[in-house]
């Protein structure tokens, strides 16, 4: 029987991830690990996240110290039994590091989204597509704020099961800049109209916090196009209040110093806000319209003015999924209570409003269930 040697590399987080840099291991050589426990956390441009365990163990070598910067792909560690000999260790490691080609692992990643715009209702909405096959394609929506790139460590596992297509909302990303009335029924049209543009009826919708609940009022208003409807931390559900703070907030800020507060509130461990981060954030605010949107779906949300008719009309969708966080600060938790029977809440320890960020594992995990 061959002795089984597990490679830890560099992962492969989002769409323009080419390296990473070694922030601490949470584990020492010779320790036992089991599959899932956290490992190492790494920086990456845009974000710190824990990389976690691929196999039950003991970690053998760590090949990447802290401060250390390598490629997508690179070998930092080992893990393997105790059956396997160091000089089969030290022979896996050479190898490895002689045939090694850095820039491989990351152009081969299955996660790379195809970005196009169409013309949805008159405006233009950016799209990025990733994945193959004749699957039920899986449709993401983000949050206030944000864009597609929002589900980056989300992606490659989703476009392993089924055809992915991101969609930046209006307001956002490289979409129109016009809201309308920043009303949910706007933007769940644009989310319509863009599906129709590309040709596209069922679908698996999944949401997060403004786009949770664009999500919902698409599938309220087109029941017989979901195939799955899963809402993460989802705006304007029962027992959810949205933080004027944060979204004002964000507006307001015209430096990454200013925004970073705001941006911290996102996460139960703000130390995962990166410069690169609130530096992408501030360049967005900055193109023309942009305050704007932000301005007029603020006050929109504020409001709660699209509340109470969206509540009601979740009786229209025949089931759905909700990620949640009992220490979201910028929407708070949904009242279970308050959801038809047909919702399943599933919440998530040791995160805020970006669970799917933060505990990418388990949710990623949740997300593939759900599809499948």
């Amino acid at each position: 029987m061959t002795a089984v040697v597990t490679p830890i590399r560099m992962p492969k987080w989002g769409l323009s991830m080419q390296e990473g840099t070694i922030v601490n291991w949470w584990k020492e050589v010779g320790a036992p690990v089991a599959e899932g426990d956290d490992l190492v956390d790494i920086e990456t441009s845009k974000i710190t996240n824990v990389f976690e365990a691929p196999q039950a163990g003991t970690l053998r070598r760590i090949l990447a110290q802290q401060g250390e910067t390598l490629p997508v792909g690179a070998l930092i560690g080992v893990v393997a039994g105790a059956d396997v000999g160091d000089a089969e260790i030290d022979a896996f490691v050479s190898d490895f590091l002689a045939n090694f080609k850095p820039g491989e692992a990351a152009d081969d990643a299955v996660g790379a989204l195809v970005l196009s715009n169409v013309d949805a209702g008159g405006r233009s909405i950016r799209v990025g597509r990733a994945g193959e096959g004749d699957a039920t394609p899986i449709v993401l929506l983000h949050g206030y704020s944000g864009d597609m790139n929002n589900w980056l460590f989300n992606i490659e596992a989703l476009a392993a099961v089924a055809p992915v297509i991101a969609i930046d909302l209006p307001g956002h990303g490289g979409s129109s800049k016009d809201v309308g009335d920043g009303s949910l029924a706007v933007l769940a049209a644009a989310v319509a109209d863009s599906l129709k543009a590309l040709n596209v009826n069922k679908v698996h919708v999944i949401g997060h916090s403004l786009g949770a609940s664009v999500a919902a009022r698409f599938a309220a208003d087109n029941p017989a196009q979901i195939a799955s409807l899963t809402l993460i931390a989802p705006a304007l559900f029962p027992g959810t209040k949205v933080s004027e703070k944060f979204l004002t907030g964000v507006i307001e800020a015209r430096r990454a110093r200013d925004l970073k507060p705001f941006v911290e509130m996102l996460f139960a461990n703000p130390s995962l806000v990166t410069k690169d981060m609130l530096e992408d954030m501030v360049k967005f605010k900055r193109l023309d319209g942009v305050e704007d949107a932000l301005s007029l779906l603020r006050d929109r949300l504020v409001s709660g003015a699209d509340a109470p008719a969206l509540v009601a009309d979740l009786s229209k969708i025949p089931a759905a999924t909700i990620i949640a966080s009992k220490n979201d600060q910028i929407v708070g938790a949904p009242y279970e209570g308050g959801l038809p029977k047909s919702f399943k809440v599933v919440w998530i320890d040791g995160a805020g409003h970006m669970p799917h960020l933060e505990k990418v594992a388990d949710v990623s995990a949740l997300l593939v269930e759900a599809v499948r």
